[in-house]
């Protein structure tokens, strides 16, 4: 059959069809210098504070130490991190304050939501802040979620329309993009005024190891005590920030509130139980999951003082650099670092440091302080341009005497234990910790990136406690030693070369392992052209 202009069931001709593209774009352009945020919605709402007599106060009151102090118990285990939101949201009695860059139209998603959803039908209530990047897969259900008394949502630094898909969202706020390339990273869950929960975790299938095609190990701290307090108002901060909008503002939906309310529950059947839920017997670090441990109060926690901050909401304003603006979580835990004496273990998924972070590194170096790194192979990182960022700097930083260590998939398999629960998936580290000589421990949304640093908010914990040291450090020990390649310089001092243990033998790679071709080339014509501060 011909392609002429004209034959109907040819298609346009090359030109017609690049004459669309151009319309189209006009348009995109036009409608992005037209497209603008409503005025800001100036009701304030603050954390409820814990009252004594409530269930979860209880149990937490019972688990410090002493009045006035802070108790926590890591967990490391996704199973365990999502039975733990779980029942806090089952005992709920008062509030639930809800906080996540990702909140995913998933299993995973939906199954937490519906608990959410349960806990406002018993009159808690509930608030839920949710950055505005990936809302286009989530929005119908949290506006149906959002038709249920005691329920509200907000979005942070949102998008002005076209918001069904993230191409037409980006489309239409093209001239915008200064403004939004600035997104709330923070993850947190705060129950009663009693208990949180923060760290790494976002709530996507990939978070809890119910992907199929990739899952992330990841970290995340189960906190009472006066840091919950220091939590409420980092919420707070964001809740009542000029930057949120409540979602029905920019999005109204149906007015058939009951006809938005049988949707979610359409939507989210069959709610109830995880999948398969943590063994009720003590996991490797001797804590048994929260749901068995809550009912047998006080519960085994480990003590110690936490402080608890995070960046300012108005930190999207593009003025904060790393090292320059002495507020934000990077300077905070680049701060932190510079004062060790002996030891820096550093996490991070995605590790593109800057001239500062080197500085900082060196800095270190240079008195003597062992510096370990703890990141991703080029195969394992689910953002391939940032791991060849993070490249420019790998040389330099073993000149220097860091040790570093990549997390491989491959490897992570070859160990019984994670290749059971990983399967066929891809495994990948994307937990954000620092321990700084055996007794202070960061945890928190941070990566040690320049995203982090200059576009995103943060927000993190210091817990100065040597057992919880101890205990991070035991969790990590274990996937250096089964899941890693250990980096080396080659022979000509300017070349890296990965290490791994296979077969009970050392098998050395001068090239990045396990990688395809498709990903190397991607690689090799965009890297170049991609800012740093965008990865």
């Amino acid at each position: 059959m011909s392609n002429k202009a004209g034959d109907p069931e040819a298609g346009p001709a090359p030109w017609l069809r690049f004459a669309r593209i151009l319309m189209l774009g006009a348009v995109a352009l036009g409608m992005a210098a037209c497209a603008s945020l409503p005025p800001p919605v100036k009701a304030e709402a603050f954390s409820l504070p814990a009252v004594p007599g409530d269930p979860l106060a209880q149990v937490a009151s019972s688990s410090i130490s002493s009045e006035g102090s802070s108790s926590f118990r890591p967990m490391p285990f996704s199973r365990v991190s999502m039975d733990t939101r779980l029942a806090l949201a089952k005992h709920a009695v008062r509030s639930l304050d809800v906080q996540y860059y990702l909140l995913q139209n998933d299993y995973t998603g939906r199954t937490l939501l519906r608990a959410v959803r349960d806990a406002a039908q018993r009159g808690v209530r509930v608030r839920i802040l949710v950055d505005d990047l990936y809302t286009d897969s989530s929005e119908t259900l949290l506006l149906n979620l959002a038709a249920t008394p005691n329920v509200q949502i907000k979005v942070f630094n949102p998008f002005p329309t076209a918001r069904a898909f993230s191409a037409t969202k980006w489309a239409f706020a093209i001239a915008d993009f200064a403004r939004l390339n600035h997104r709330m990273h923070n993850k947190l869950f705060i129950a009663d005024g009693a208990f949180a929960v923060a760290g790494g975790r976002n709530i996507a299938d990939e978070y809890f190891f119910q992907s199929r095609s990739g899952n992330f190990i990841d970290f995340d701290l189960l906190v009472a005590g006066a840091a919950v307090s220091q939590l409420q108002a980092v919420y707070d901060t964001y809740w009542n920030s000029p930057r949120v909008y409540p979602l029905e503002v920019l999005d109204h939906g149906s007015d058939d509130l009951e006809a938005r309310r049988k949707a979610f529950e359409e939507a989210t059947r069959p709610g109830g139980e995880f999948a398969e839920p943590p063994p009720a017997q003590p996991d490797a670090l001797g804590f048994s999951p929260f749901s068995v441990d809550v009912d047998s109060p006080p519960l085994p926690m480990l003590h110690g003082e936490i402080e608890a901050f995070a960046d300012d909401p108005e930190k999207v304003s593009g003025k904060a650099e790393q090292g320059g603006d002495r507020s934000t979580v990077t300077s905070r835990v680049l701060e932190a670092i510079s004062r060790s004496q002996s030891e820096v273990l550093l996490v991070s998924p995605y590790f593109v440091p800057g001239e500062v972070g080197m500085k900082a590194l060196q800095d270190t170096r240079d008195r003597g302080v062992k510096v370990t790194l703890i990141t991703n192979t080029l195969s394992a990182n689910d953002e391939p341009l940032a791991s060849a960022a993070y490249a420019r700097y790998r040389v330099r930083m073993l000149k220097m005497g860091v040790d570093i260590y990549e997390v491989s998939s491959r490897q992570l398999r070859s160990n019984s234990d994670v290749g059971k629960v990983l399967g066929a998936s891809i495994g990948r580290s994307h937990a954000k910790i620092v321990v700084m000589d055996g007794r202070t421990t960061f945890v928190g949304s941070m990566n040690m990136d320049l995203r982090s640093s200059r576009e995103n908010t943060e927000m993190g914990m210091f817990v100065h406690s040597p057992e919880l040291a101890q205990d991070v450090t035991k969790v990590l020990a274990g996937i250096r030693s089964n899941g890693t390649y250990h980096l080396r310089l080659g022979p000509d001092g300017e070349d890296v070369q990965w290490v791994a243990v296979e077969n009970g033998s050392d098998v050395v790679y001068d090239s990045e392992p396990e990688v395809g071709l498709g990903t190397r080339l991607e690689i090799f014509f965009l890297a170049p052209f991609i800012s740093q501060s965008l990865l």
